[in-house]
């Protein structure tokens, strides 16, 4: 299209100028067919730049777009924490990886304590934002690289890329320290200490597949949780101490 208006431009002023050529008539329109010109051409520019400039602004609002549809997907919507499908999905790809190059990975199962009590005594919406308070705690404590997930009601997990054993059990540990300097949680009149059972599996000291890896872990903490029950049941008390295993650690929930 530019380059046809140039051509049409040149072909009017050769038309109309031409025969008064060495005239002032000549030089008079070919003042006026340069300025015409000129004009054309800044006006297709600024146009084009409009243009541009628009495209840009959809574009990123297309792509602005997409990752919020994303996120929506792959997000849970309580706790903002990547939701189960999304975990799952990116731990079979992590462990591909770790399987390829020959590098350690570790998965963190983390139970959140006495929620069904917390349900039970100050209802849902109350367990609700108890467990939104945990997830934002865990949002926190995870590195750049980790892969915080809630899987289930009151079960969560971290992927821990390029990890070994030892440093998945020393992430369990810092996990557990931060849990228990972190405050406790107050909604109205009611305050509460927030706990956790926590146990550590991976890949290739503990399993080699997924399904594996993330049994490893769940019945670590279940067997904590069974081993706390039953100091508590032993001891007759409201609250059970600590309890430690060779994978995982717990906290017990107060309330106050």
């Amino acid at each position: 299209m530019r380059s046809l208006g140039g051509g049409l431009l040149l072909a009017g002023w050769a038309y109309f100028t031409l025969p008064h050529f060495g005239s002032a008539r000549f030089f008079l329109d070919t003042l006026v067919f340069a300025i015409l010109g000129a004009y054309a051409f800044v006006a297709a520019y600024n146009a084009r730049r409009e243009t541009v400039t628009l495209e840009k602004k959809l574009r990123l609002a297309l792509i602005m777009r997409n990752m919020e549809l994303e996120g929506m997907a792959t997000r849970d919507d309580l706790t903002r924490l990547f939701n189960r499908r999304h975990f799952f999905e990116r731990l079979e790809r992590e462990l591909q990886t770790a399987k390829g190059f020959q590098r350690p990975l570790s998965v963190v199962a983390i139970e959140l304590n006495g929620i069904k009590e917390i349900n039970d005594t100050h209802g849902h919406r109350f367990g609700d934002s108890v467990i939104a308070t945990f997830g934002r705690f865990l949002l926190e404590q995870a590195r750049a690289s980790d892969v915080p997930a809630r899987i289930g009601g009151d079960e969560f997990a971290i992927i821990l890329p390029d990890t070994p054993e030892p440093a998945a059990t020393a992430a369990v540990d810092r996990l557990l320290q931060a849990l228990d300097k972190a405050e406790k949680f107050e909604e109205g009149n009611v305050c509460i200490k927030l706990t956790a059972t926590v146990a550590a599996s991976g890949y290739p000291w503990g399993a080699d597949t997924v399904d594996a890896i993330i049994h490893e872990a769940t019945r670590t903490t279940r067997a904590q949780k069974l081993a706390q029950n039953a100091s508590v049941a032993a001891n007759g008390a409201t609250g059970a101490p600590e309890s430690s295993g060779e994978n995982g650690d717990s906290r017990t929930l107060q309330t106050d």
